[in-house]
């Protein structure tokens, strides 16, 4: 056994030692079989090293340790404040993935245009639309960041929504503009804490999907990213709005929105 094979179990043995004091003598013992000739058998001269060791314990009046403040008093301390914020690390890497993928800022912003022959119920504090099959329409509202991180707005997925239309998805914003052409053709865009934007559908109905004396509710579904994430939340005005398909429309063919 050469003396670097005899130092190594002898640490071993010791293990359970806070690492300075473990070093100390670590450190005292190489010294001593530095002082040993090249072809000296350890084990012969000095015994086992397990024997050593409890030997070099048993001088320093050490008792074994066990329990998980010993094991942390035995590692090194550097490691130990490297695993610790290693471990940190990772804790706030998964508490932000959870957070992340939670995370839905986008609200009804308070405003909403209605298209004409939208008739109120005071009583229900609703907006009741009657829906002619076939003829054009543009519904639109606000919708707004109320979180502390901008968002990146990537589409409306419509083809999600229970409003059966045919039509395009107008944009006006982030400062409401009025006036012709003031609505322009919706691409992505950053939506920023605290910021409105206006979102608006101009389209027609689509006959094929519509069922006479049926009442749906209005809603936008609005997709939107936030780092890795894309996902996508429905905007639902504060006041319902009811989309009715009365009995007996007539339901003249689609010719383009």
């Amino acid at each position: 056994m050469t003396a670097d094979a005899y130092l190594r179990e002898v640490e071993l043995a010791l293990r359970d030692l806070p690492w300075r004091q473990r070093r100390i003598l670590v450190a005292e013992l190489q010294q001593h079989l530095a002082e040993l000739p090249p072809e000296t058998n350890f084990r012969e001269r000095l015994g086992a090293p397990e024997q050593y060791a409890a030997e070099m314990r048993a001088a320093a009046g050490l008792e074994r340790r066990r329990g998980p403040i010993a094991f942390l008093r035995a590692r090194r301390p550097r490691n130990v404040v490297l695993t610790a914020l290693a471990l940190i690390v990772v804790g706030l890497a998964i508490g932000s993935f959870a957070w992340i993928q939670t995370y839905q800022p986008l609200a009804y912003g308070g405003a909403m245009g209605m298209p004409g022959g939208t008739k109120t119920d005071p009583l229900n504090n609703a907006f009741s639309l009657p829906v002619r099959p076939g003829h054009r329409f543009d519904i639109g509202l606000q919708i707004e960041n109320s979180g502390r991180f901008a968002v990146r707005i990537v589409g409306l997925p419509l083809n999600m929504t229970a409003l059966p239309f045919h039509g395009r998805v107008l944009m006006n914003g982030p400062v409401y503009r009025r006036g012709p052409n003031s609505n322009r053709p919706f691409h992505p865009f950053d939506l920023q804490p605290g910021q409105g934007f206006w979102l608006e559908i101009d389209g027609v109905f689509d006959c094929g999907r519509l069922v006479q004396g049926s009442v749906m509710p209005f809603s936008i579904p609005v997709r939107y990213t936030l780092l890795w994430r894309t996902s996508t939340t429905t905007i639902t005005p504060s006041h319902p709005v009811e989309l009715t398909v009365p009995d007996g429309g007539r339901c003249p063919a689609y010719r383009g929105g």
